[in-house]
């Protein structure tokens, strides 16, 4: 073990919960909100004199160093909170700090983030002079669903900021505090939310010959659509395809004429989701034709898997073996969930890194995205060192990327990727 960083971000562990319960007893949700978590963000970067950019309907853009030294890494945060009610217990009881606005709470443990990226930051500044190259913070306004990441990246490509790998954690619930992982290969899912509407002719149940059913439609189009997964893609592809919300009828004897359905399709393979996709519309238009009914399909939000670099990876864990120590080193399996980051790894050779915050004797291991879930604040400090040692041994070693080619040549194109429609 060289430098021990660890020991330098645990030195700094009692900003980070600072920060941290801060973020947590004030959250926000979406862009329109997020005023005081913004405003927090940008008070914190002066009092640690880091110059910062404003992104319009994007995030907070914080500097380090000189690209004109060497290469540049990004360090990513996502800062927004959910509409989900808190639960006053974790699994265990009483949590130490709570959500002071009902209705709202940081679920996902997006304060976390914030707290490490901003530590991450005072750690880099107080080393500035020797940094290497350059750092870039970029703290993303409205990644559950709100797409500010199209804000961000374009701003980014017209102020010619392109870094030369990415970096973000996210803290995982099922990880035991501790504990880091990069899955070797895909992290997070990608992810097409759908939403289908049938129509066809109403009529009474005592003659459905002179209706046109979509409920029957319906029916036909879900039973093939369980059937692509099996027919259409090899054993090895990982894919889930549900359905969770069905609209449809008013009366028991009144054949529907309208049929709303909605789901998702997630998969760890980027040809994956478009062979599902392109089938499920092949299935849509061959089934409505049969039945007499029209159909509309609408991808109302989609997202590419995240896909760590196997070398970015690999210089990842050679550099939390010489800092941290082996032992920190976890295992955990690729999550189905899905994740804006995948905009910046598809651009960018990078990785995702998985923090662990389940300890069960503190309560903290609910689900994300549940009113249980908590965090092991302890925890935190190893997900700063974590950053900080990828930061500084990428600069150091200036290291080429063999193999990794872009997705996209421009924040426009990897925008439309993510838009299937």
């Amino acid at each position: 073990m060289e430098r021990d960083y660890l020991t330098l971000a645990q030195a700094e562990q009692a900003y980070t919960v600072k920060l941290r319960r801060y973020f947590h007893q004030h959250p926000e949700v979406g862009p329109a909100e997020q005023v005081e978590t913004m405003a927090a963000i940008c008070r914190e970067l002066e009092t640690l004199e880091i110059p910062y950019e404003r992104v319009p309907g994007g995030g907070i853009l914080g500097f380090l160093g000189d690209p004109a030294r060497g290469k540049t890494v990004l360090l990513r945060a996502d800062i927004d909170a959910l509409p989900i009610q808190e639960d006053p217990d974790n699994l265990k009881g009483p949590r130490v700090c709570i959500s002071q606005k009902p209705g709202v709470m940081h679920a996902c443990g997006h304060d976390g983030h914030i707290a490490m990226l901003l530590t991450e930051a005072k750690i880099l500044k107080s080393m500035e002079s020797e940094l290497k190259g350059a750092v870039l913070l970029a703290f993303e306004e409205g990644e559950e669903g709100h797409r500010n990441i199209e804000a961000l990246l374009p701003y980014m490509e017209r102020r010619g900021l392109r870094p030369d790998t990415c970096y973000a954690t996210h803290v995982r619930w099922d990880l035991e505090a501790g504990k880091l992982h990069v899955v070797d290969g895909t992290a997070m899912a990608g992810l097409y939310v759908f939403r289908c509407e049938l129509h066809g002719l109403s009529g009474h149940g005592s003659r459905p010959d002179l209706a046109r059913s979509t409920l029957d439609c319906f029916v036909n189009v879900y039973d093939l659509l369980q059937t692509v997964r099996m027919d259409h893609l090899s054993p090895d592809k990982r894919l889930t395809f549900s359905v969770g919300k069905v609209t449809c009828g008013t009366a028991d004897n009144v054949i529907p004429d309208q049929l709303v359905f909605e789901g998702t399709i997630r998969f760890f393979e980027r040809d994956s989701g478009r062979i599902f996709w392109e089938e499920f519309k092949r299935i849509l238009k061959t089934i409505c034709e049969y039945h007499g009914c029209t159909y509309t399909l609408t991808c109302r939000f989609a997202l590419l898997p995240s896909i760590s670099d196997r070398t970015c990876r690999r210089l990842w864990e050679r550099a939390i073996e010489r800092h941290l120590g082996k032992e920190h080193l976890g295992e955990c399996e690729p999550w189905m969930a899905s994740e804006s980051y995948s905009y910046f790894l598809s651009m960018c050779p990078g990785v995702l890194v998985f923090t662990g915050i389940r300890n069960e004797a503190l309560g903290s291991g609910a689900n994300h995205h549940t009113p249980q879930f908590d965090l092991d604040e302890a925890a935190l400090p190893v997900g700063v060192a974590s950053a900080v040692a990828y930061t500084l041994d990428f600069l150091e070693e200036q290291p080429q990327i063999p193999g990794f080619q872009p997705l996209c040549s421009s924040a426009e194109e990897i925008i439309r990727l993510n838009h299937p429609n």
